[in-house]
């Protein structure tokens, strides 16, 4: 038995059930169960969005089986209220330790192998590497300077920087034991293997049809021309992506389409709450409203949303930033020669330029 846990947005949900893909294919006659009970705890939503829910048999129809349906309903809810008391979210998100233990508790005979995320704050004992590490975010961390260090740093260390982002052996976990996983967010990343499942992957992710003009009239444009999707996730994302807009990464990505695509079209996707700052600040994509040809997509909000994922699959190429949302917009591009371009090296695309 493997019970893979699934959490967070849509991105992130169809790289966790591409886990479960993985230990299906590698195990096809045990017994592969989700897990995604963060969407009954709303309390969750606060420190981690959830966005619209689960949404995997929504949009695509899927009907995983779910350990839940190995208790009784009165046992469920027994598991339920243990995970809520033990407020996981406020200890580090460390849900692995938690929700296999109240799974054990209930009779499940279950290893944890995601790990534990509270481990990492209790050692009193500071190592010299993490001592650098402190330094640099001290003085450096969210400067130019930094900036050029980190990804002079990165260009020069990319094996070691992609060793950090490998965990192919526990996505495609080999041992016959009972384990929990999941949410490993690794597949998107160089190295972990997602050209073993990618068959699959395509065939199960299917969206359903445009129905509504505006979305039909986009993708027909994005079809008959070289689109350029600029997925600009801002939002609860700017702790990540903050260094995107700050030190020159969407002006390199741009200035770099620019010499490889003629009549680039750019399309912007971002969130809700972001548009008209993308509109005001063409300068930090490198971009002049009044020559370059731009377009936003702005409409797709809620449970349609993910209409924005469709589309970004109908552009020839993208310049995403670090989101799993704007990663499954450039995966879906069938264009062969499709540039995509990403800030770090570990985020695996075909045909990607790093800038």
């Amino acid at each position: 038995m493997k019970v893979v846990h699934i959490e967070s947005g849509l991105g992130n949900q169809m790289l966790s059930y591409c886990e479960y893909l993985a230990l299906k294919k590698i195990h096809p006659s045990e017994d592969i169960y989700i897990e995604n009970v963060v969407y009954d705890i709303p309390e969750c939503n606060e420190v981690i969005s959830q966005w619209n829910g689960y949404e995997l048999e929504r949009i695509f129809g899927i009907k995983a089986p779910n350990i839940r349906q190995l208790f009784t309903a009165e046992q469920w809810q027994g598991i339920m209220e243990e995970i809520r008391a033990s407020k996981f979210w406020e200890k580090n998100w460390n849900y692995p330790v938690y929700i296999t233990q109240a799974l054990c508790n209930a009779g499940l005979d279950i290893r944890n192998i995601r790990g534990d995320f509270e481990s990492n704050t209790k050692s009193q004992n500071i190592s010299l590497k993490q001592k650098g590490i402190l330094f640099y975010k001290k003085h450096f961390n969210d400067t130019l300077l930094g900036e050029f260090i980190k990804r002079t740093y990165y260009s020069f260390r990319k094996d070691f920087m992609l060793s950090l982002r490998n965990h192919r052996k526990e996505i495609f976990y080999e041992g016959t034991d009972n384990i929990f996983t999941g949410q490993w967010g690794a597949l998107k990343s160089v190295g972990n293997g997602m050209e073993q499942i990618e068959d699959e992957v395509r065939q199960v992710f299917k969206f359903p049809e445009f129905t509504d003009p505006g979305n039909i009239e986009m993708a027909r444009l994005l079809d008959d021309c070289q689109s350029v999707a600029i997925h600009a996730r801002r939002g609860d994302m700017l702790g990540c992506n903050g260094y995107c807009y700050k030190y020159g990464y969407f002006r390199r990505a741009v200035k770099h389409i620019k010499r490889k695509v003629e009549n680039p079209v750019f399309v912007f996707f971002t969130n809700p709450g972001s548009v008209e700052w993308c509109k005001e600040n063409g300068r930090i994509f490198g971009l002049n409203y009044a020559k370059d040809k731009v377009l936003f997509v702005d409409w797709n909000t809620g449970q349609e949303s993910y209409r924005d994922m469709q589309l970004m699959g109908h552009c020839k190429h993208a310049i995403i930033t670090i989101s799993s949302f704007g990663w499954w917009g450039a995966f879906f591009i069938t264009n062969p020669g499709k540039i995509t371009i990403t800030p770090k090296q570990e985020i695996g695309t075909n045909t990607t330029y790093h800038c």
